[in-house]
């Protein structure tokens, strides 16, 4: 366990400073008003029925994925902290890595990183306090926006994983049930990458039953023995885990597809599911 005097020191120190948005006019709209509307004809499609407190989202471009995402954010009950767990597609900074920020911005305005909760997880799990992983990652930020549309005040946790350490990812896992209050989380993954559609399928929807199964060990294993291009590998065993030491059942998958649902192409497509766990 990680000393509770020098996690204190530490914290004060860079607990002082605001991420900005590194996606927008990439991922997603820069200008608030364009993404406000992006964001109100994806909601339009759905029901909005919050049923669970925590989801699998796709991290992709709007374009590709958007519509994934609010379906499975539309299931979202209102929660005070929201923990965002997202895989690590820059390879910097530590294995896991916890977002140090005061605020996060995205053209919507900026929310607040809940300090209490960010430091608990750091002081009982292997996670650490970390700028450089979250510099340049897309995978946190593209989520913010569609809890900013749907809620009010809330605070985040944002976490990049690195790890492929099942006893790490388990660990975390576990760590995060434990947190008191009002807690949500949210994994933030893309399924299979530039492989053909009838691949991407078959192999996704393998994974997807261990998932809907809340099956964490049985699923890593599948992704790192099988070789799957599944870039939420760290964040869903992370999450599944957390389900499970929550006493919640079962995972609902909502939809898959694919980028060739705004491509066309076939050939070679990135899978997105909505899930769901109760």
């Amino acid at each position: 366990m990680k000393s509770e005097k020098g996690l204190k020191t530490f914290t004060r120190a860079i607990f002082m400073n605001a991420r900005e948005a590194v996606a927008a006019g990439q991922f997603y709209p820069a200008r608030s008003i364009e993404l406000e509307r992006t964001l109100e004809g994806f909601f339009s499609k759905t029901k909005i029925e919050p049923v669970s407190n925590a989801v699998i989202c796709p991290h992709a471009g709007y374009a590709y994925s958007g519509r994934i995402s609010a379906l499975s954010t539309s299931r979202l009950v209102k929660a005070q902290t929201f923990i965002i767990l997202s895989p690590n597609h820059t390879g910097l900074g530590t294995p896991i890595s916890v977002s140090p920020h005061d605020l996060w911005k995205t053209p919507l305005g900026s929310v607040p990183v809940n300090r209490a909760v960010a430091m608990e997880i750091v002081k009982n799990s292997s996670a650490e306090f970390d700028e450089l992983a979250h510099a340049g990652e897309h995978a946190v930020e593209v989520e913010i926006p569609f809890l900013q549309f749907l809620f009010r005040a809330f605070s985040i946790v944002p976490i990049t994983i690195a790890s492929q350490e099942t006893a790490e990812l388990l660990e975390l896992g576990r760590t995060l049930a434990s947190q008191e209050g009002s807690i949500a989380v949210i994994a933030s993954g893309d399924f299979s990458h530039y492989v053909p559609k009838s691949t991407a399928e078959r192999k996704d929807h393998e994974a997807l039953e261990l998932i809907k199964e809340l099956k964490a060990e049985e699923f890593h294993s599948l992704v790192l023995e099988k070789n799957l291009s599944i870039c939420g590998v760290s964040p869903f065993t992370t999450l599944l885990e957390y389900c499970k030491r929550k006493g919640m059942k079962k995972g609902k998958l909502l939809e898959y597809t694919t980028s060739a649902e705004t491509t066309g192409d076939k050939s070679s497509v990135v899978g997105y599911a909505s899930v769901i766990f109760q």
